[in-house]
């Protein structure tokens, strides 16, 4: 199930102290400053957090017969699709085939694969809503879990593993961001309130205040 959580919010290239904690340790002796560099994957963080796990084993439980109806339907679509595919790689491989012929025969493909694809998305909205659902609740408790970790390791900078080519002597300290959401999210539900849509606590946090 894709993660509906922005990146932006859990895998920032950068993560820095606050401006406030900076001027605190601007003005402490040297030996209290973070100055190390390490890398977290927030994303892996969240995934492997207690109330995700949690979650997800109930969202299995409960919305079984869904999740086996969607992965059905998936298995019939791709035997569907597959000889479509063969069919179209074969006539491109012919010089004798007719342009008009081919171009055709992928826009029928394109057509149907999109149908499938939008059939699919229609078949996880219920299983795919709550954990959309549970993410958001846990992501919510990043950036704390994040700036906790941070000060425990006495960590200055925080980079995302994609936005590390080399780094001597940078620690992982994605493990610590999961101990640190277990405390702070012991449990999540997966009953989305009945008007809750994805996305929905970042639009309101990104919202102009008074408005």
């Amino acid at each position: 199930m894709k993660s509906l959580l922005k990146s932006a919010a859990l895998a920032a290239a950068i993560a820095l102290v606050p401006a406030a904690a900076n001027a605190q340790a601007a003005a402490a002796p040297a030996a209290a400053i973070n100055t190390g560099v390490a890398v977290a994957n927030l994303e892996a963080a969240i995934a492997n957090s207690a109330a995700y796990k949690a979650a997800i084993t109930q969202i299995q439980t409960t919305y079984k017969a869904q999740i086996t109806a969607f992965q059905t339907r998936q298995t019939a679509l791709q035997n569907e699709m597959t000889p479509l595919r063969t069919e179209i790689e074969t006539l491109q491989k012919n010089p004798a085939t007719p342009r008009a012929t081919l171009e055709a025969k992928i826009a029928a493909f394109q057509t149907k694969g999109q149908n499938a694809q939008n059939e699919l998305q229609r078949l996880t909205m219920p299983f795919a809503r709550p954990e959309a659902y549970v993410k958001e609740q846990i992501g919510a408790k990043v950036e704390q879990a994040l700036k906790a970790a941070m000060s425990a390791k006495k960590i200055g900078i925080v980079l995302a593993p994609e936005a590390v080519v080399a780094v001597q002597g940078a620690s992982d300290i994605t493990l610590d961001v999961v101990t640190q959401l277990n405390a702070l999210v012991p449990s999540a539900s997966i009953t989305p309130p009945a008007n809750w849509q994805p996305g929905q606590a970042d639009q309101a946090a990104a919202a102009p205040a008074g408005r």
